[in-house]
């Protein structure tokens, strides 16, 4: 059964539950890579850095609500190749960026991340976009399964070696 719940953009009210949750998707990442800060340290400054990206880059934080709670949330926005990028077709140096998503884990699995991911392809869409990419820790397998899930493959995938402990 899917919950009932809203997909809006996000409002300046809306921006102290976006950085607890912010926090909450910093400490999630933190479990899968070493190299992530505290979320408590950084959260408010990078959903600070995220909002200025938005709309720097014709981009979008969309909220998932219900009954005035904040279920999860999307930041999306439009990342370009350099002109110079010549090895990517002229049509393709465009696209849109999925940068952040999270949902609240008691409302995983009720359709709300597929819900906010769609209001991210559909203002892409208005932005007349030909494809959306999205980036996830390889560690991250539930976020592969839920993406592939939801029509995304991959597309690059970088390998990392530590060479140095932090």
């Amino acid at each position: 059964m899917q919950a009932k719940f809203t997909i809006r953009p996000a409002k300046p009210e809306d921006r102290p539950a976006l950085v607890t949750l912010m926090q909450l998707l910093q400490e999630t990442e933190r479990e899968l890579h070493t190299n992530r800060s505290p979320g408590a340290e950084i959260s408010d400054a990078h959903f600070a850095y995220l909002e200025e990206l938005s709309r720097e880059q014709n981009g979008q934080i969309y909220v998932a609500e219900f009954q005035q709670d904040i279920l999860g949330f999307v930041v999306c926005f439009m990342e370009k190749l350099d002109e110079a990028d010549l090895h990517v077709v002229e049509s393709d140096r465009e696209f849109g960026y999925i940068s952040d998503l999270y949902v609240v884990s008691t409302m995983r699995k009720q359709g709300v991340a597929a819900a906010l991911m769609q209001a991210a392809e559909q203002h892409f869409l208005n932005l007349n976009l030909a494809s959306v990419r999205v980036g996830l820790l390889c560690r991250n397998e539930s976020a592969a399964r839920f993406y592939q899930k939801v029509g995304y493959q991959p597309y690059e995938i970088v390998y990392e070696k530590r060479i140095k402990e932090p």
